[in-house]
């Protein structure tokens, strides 16, 4: 009774934790002369309450997903739509911009999916058009989730520029995207399965600055989707009992069949050659808590690399400490010897003049 409680409580759990994400990605669209909104769809099959699409369709079956592209500016214009795979980003959220996914979990791509991609409309000045696009659900067996999204920009269009604050020009090409979910009706979920690849040297982007660090290369190797998890890395070193760097990380969303990097910062200290280990707890509101270790290596060409891509100088004070102690040695050896050859030399005229006594006596 108990673990079906656990279950049902953990499903809602999931869900309520999807649209959040999903909404969040979703509000982004109300700018860059343009706006985007999931328009009702003829299959009874696709959910847009959330200000995404869920669909919850039939192995095999064909669904429609229409979006509406309103252009806010006073002129026509062109947008090219795509539909495409998610990916988790280096922030630990849900993207949906990119036209080539690759992960070696990723057996679905939704970009294949879709009947009619890469669709480029004209929108009147002022006017919006409802574009339809063509989904395929699967016939395999998803166990889970498959997520993508529907990306809309500009379509042969310059990036715009604005100037920074500190007079720097940066040019935006806005892109947005609507979220899509699917899963299957009638068939089994798997569990999450969160695991680290790799950990291994970067240069960190902080509030403070860039820094040096490391990335732990996580991966969600299933089709299981749970979004909103707090996290914390903690690295220790191999005999440093001293040594430990922390980082905690809020709203972290995996996506299925994904991977990303998560960043942990050393600070101004540099880098070290050695063995760590790094222990990484995943937490979902308290429902579920997943740990993940790892040990790694870092060599000393890639501490010298890095410490020197982030400005580290090497400290060479024990170098010239060492250099002093040899130079005060040989100095202090250099002394002895001579005073040693010094009192030889003494010695030996007072051994003569013994000599010539004792031979005068003798007569």
């Amino acid at each position: 009774m108990k673990q079906n409680l656990f279950k049902i409580v953990f499903a809602v759990f999931t869900l309520v934790g999807i649209g959040f994400a999903m909404n969040t990605n979703t509000a982004k669209a109300t700018s860059g002369d343009f706006t985007l909104k999931p328009e009702a769809s003829s299959s009874s099959k696709v959910n847009i309450d959330g200000g995404f699409y869920y669909i919850d369709g039939d192995p095999g079956e064909t669904v429609d997903l229409k979006v509406g592209v309103y252009n806010t500016s006073k002129e026509s214009r062109q947008f090219i739509v795509y539909g495409n795979t998610a990916f988790t980003t280096d922030e630990g959220q849900p993207g949906y911009d990119k036209l080539k996914v690759k992960d070696p979990n990723l057996k679905i791509s939704m970009h294949d999916l879709f009947q009619n991609n890469k669709q480029i409309v004209t929108v009147p000045a002022g006017k919006d058009v409802v574009v339809t696009m063509n989904l395929a659900i699967p016939t395999q067996t998803i166990g889970g989730f498959l997520m993508g999204g529907i990306n809309i920009q500009p379509y042969h269009e310059s990036a715009k520029g604005t100037v920074a604050q500190d007079g720097t020009l940066i040019k935006n090409k806005f892109s947005y995207s609507l979220p899509i979910e699917l899963t299957q009706a009638g068939t089994k979920r798997d569990d999450v399965n969160y695991k680290i690849n790799l950990v291994k040297p970067r240069i960190v982007n902080t509030m403070d600055g860039k820094e040096i660090g490391v990335a732990a290369n996580v991966a969600n190797t299933s089709n299981a989707f749970v979004s909103g998890l707090s996290s914390k890395a903690t690295i220790t070193k191999y005999g440093d009992k001293g040594f430990k760097k922390t980082e905690t990380k809020d709203d972290q969303s995996i996506v299925p069949t994904s991977n990303y990097n998560y960043t942990v910062g050393w600070g101004k200290e540099p880098l070290k050659a050695g063995k760590y280990h790094i222990k990484m707890v995943y937490s979902g509101n308290g429902v579920r808590t997943w740990v993940l270790d790892k040990d790694f290596t870092i060599t000393n060409a890639q501490a010298n690399q890095f410490n020197k891509l982030a400005g580290h100088k090497p400290n060479y004070l024990w170098l010239y400490i060492l250099l002093a102690v040899l130079v005060l040695a040989l100095i202090m050896g250099l002394g002895v010897y001579l005073g040693k050859k010094g009192n030889k030399g003494k010695s030996a005229p007072s051994r003569s003049n013994n000599s010539r006594n004792r031979r005068r006596r003798r007569r």
